[in-house]
């Protein structure tokens, strides 16, 4: 294919990953030097780590969607909002719903869907927590199911209304938990008094790990399991579900948790545009293997980050994390800097930062990493001073015054007063 002056990069996803190349590409190349093209199926960008806040009422769904035209305007970027349906390597371009798309190097970073691990009724009767409309879905169950259990005198019916069961003791399922808590501690009790939300309400949290934050340091998941007892959610652990049916949970060791809503946080599975792809080196779960350019077997016009990425790091793959895509961003686009003025790429070293997670009002738990060969060292510790660490760390990662604004106001005013939640369209 016959190349313009101008190199055509094309980024898919606009996630995290494609979200930081972006905003580095914008102060590494001159003008004139690439067209970049970012393609998203939406028009915005989702800040996946609070998306929880959005289900439990503590977040405005503005405050975690960024539109990403506010990003790529200012970089010099088109941005195509259509569905990616097919890539052809051989020929350099992608098929979308809206027509080719041709390009010099392409860039994928489409992030990763939910993994349902095939157990039988996770997709039919569980709820997703991946997406904004999942948030939302989410937040309506837990409203609709105590305004039916105000409205019966049926026992039995109530507290199966009044149980939500968690499947998946990631950050995901602890960090909505605990917001879940609180909720009910402090917004819901108030407003339903003749149920006692307090004494009445179970919170289980399923996973198959014999610890929660199983990815974590160790200690990080003894501080989280610790907030977890404190607020009254029943851990199960060492215990995998077979089977989600109508209003009970199974699990392979022959227990049952019967409840109207069960969340599903039990982990993501490699996007299916990746792992479709043929002729190119893949790892087990289907991501792509990438070497310390993130290029995806050794080609210069083809490049992946994020999760849909399998990068090696001292033994394993490197986990499918929002810090993980924000790291491996900025190198890879100083790279790409690099490849359009035909400069030889550098390799990418990894120096994770650690890890954060929120336990609730005023509680979380921090890690805090000592860059170098070895882990020794590390601090981690939680309480209201790792709060206030996760607090500023993720208003300084939001994009945009506007939003961090929103952010601070709505958490701020949270501390204070009860959260407003009602079921609105």
């Amino acid at each position: 294919m016959r190349r313009t002056s101008a190199r055509r990069i094309v980024i898919i996803g606009g996630g995290f990953a494609g979200l930081h190349l972006i905003r580095r590409l914008e102060g590494r190349l001159r003008p004139g030097e690439a067209e970049i093209t970012l393609v998203d199926r939406q028009n915005f960008h989702l800040f996946t780590p609070l998306l929880y806040q959005v289900a439990t009422g503590e977040l405005p769904e503005h405050a975690v969607a960024y539109p990403l035209r506010r990003a790529t305007v200012p970089a010099r970027v088109r941005f195509v909002q259509t569905e990616v349906r097919s890539v052809d390597l051989s020929g350099r371009s992608i098929g979308t719903a809206d027509g080719l798309l041709p390009y010099d190097h392409l860039v994928l970073a489409p992030g990763a869907v939910t993994n349902d691990f095939g157990i039988p009724g996770v997709r039919e009767r569980a709820l997703p927590m991946k997406t904004l409309a999942d948030a939302k879905a989410v937040r309506s169950r837990i409203l609709s199911c105590f305004e039916k259990a105000a409205a019966t005198d049926d026992a039995a019916v109530r507290k199966r209304l009044l149980t939500f069961v968690l499947i998946g003791a990631g950050p995901v399922g602890v960090e909505l938990a605990a917001s879940l808590r609180d909720l009910i501690d402090h917004t819901l009790a108030p407003m339903y008094p003749g149920l006692d939300p307090r004494r009445g309400v179970e919170i289980v949290l399923i996973d198959g790990s014999d610890r929660v934050i199983p990815a974590m340091h160790p200690r990080l998941s003894a501080i989280a399991q610790r907030r977890l007892d404190v607020l009254r959610v029943r851990t199960v652990l060492k215990t995998f579900v077979s089977e989600v049916a109508d209003g009970v949970v199974l699990t392979k060791d022959g227990a049952r948790f019967h409840a109207d809503t069960v969340v599903w946080a039990g982990g993501v599975k490699t996007h299916p545009l990746v792992a479709s792809l043929e002729g190119v080196p893949h790892a087990k779960d289907g991501r792509l293997i990438v070497d310390e350019m993130f290029r995806v077997g050794g080609r210069d016009d083809l490049f992946c980050i994020g999760d849909a990425a399998a990068y090696e790091h001292r033994g394993k793959l490197l986990a499918q994390l929002a810090q993980v895509a924000v790291l491996q961003a900025p190198h890879l686009a100083d790279d790409l800097a690099r490849l359009v003025r035909d400069r030889p790429l550098v390799p990418y070293v990894h120096h994770p930062k650690g890890d954060l997670i929120a336990l609730g009002r005023t509680s979380a738990g921090a890690h805090m990493r000592r860059l170098g060969p070895l882990p020794t060292g590390d601090l981690v510790f939680g309480g209201l001073p790792a709060w206030t660490v996760w607090r500023v760390n993720y208003l300084m990662q939001l994009l945009g015054v506007r939003n961090r604004a929103s952010l601070f106001t709505e958490w701020t005013l949270s501390l204070f007063f009860s959260r407003m939640v009602a079921n609105t369209p």
